[in-house]
């Protein structure tokens, strides 16, 4: 269970901690900590994936596009998630 537990859950902490500025949960209430812990690991999958669609891109123009409009795309939905991120705060308060 140990090896197990360090292979697929540790490095992502070591990640989130020493690579994306994850030291501290400054949020009051567990609730609030869940939706910081939740936009965390969503970053560090689309920091993953996009590593992913690089490694598969291969050279050329129309790839090159492709790849500008997906970051487009989800830079949208990462800005209508903490939209609706902050208004669900906003009405918490």
């Amino acid at each position: 269970m140990k090896g197990k537990r360090q292979s697929t859950v540790e490095p992502v902490f070591g990640t989130l901690t020493q690579y994306m500025g994850l030291r501290k949960v400054n949020t009051i209430g567990l609730k609030q900590a869940n939706k910081c812990i939740q936009l965390s690991a969503i970053a560090y999958n689309l920091k993953k994936y996009l590593k992913f669609i690089e490694k598969r891109t291969k050279s050329g123009a129309g790839m090159l596009g492709l790849f500008l409009r997906f970051t487009m795309t989800l830079n949208q939905e990462y800005k209508s998630i903490l939209k609706r991120l902050h208004s669900a705060n906003l009405q918490t308060i």
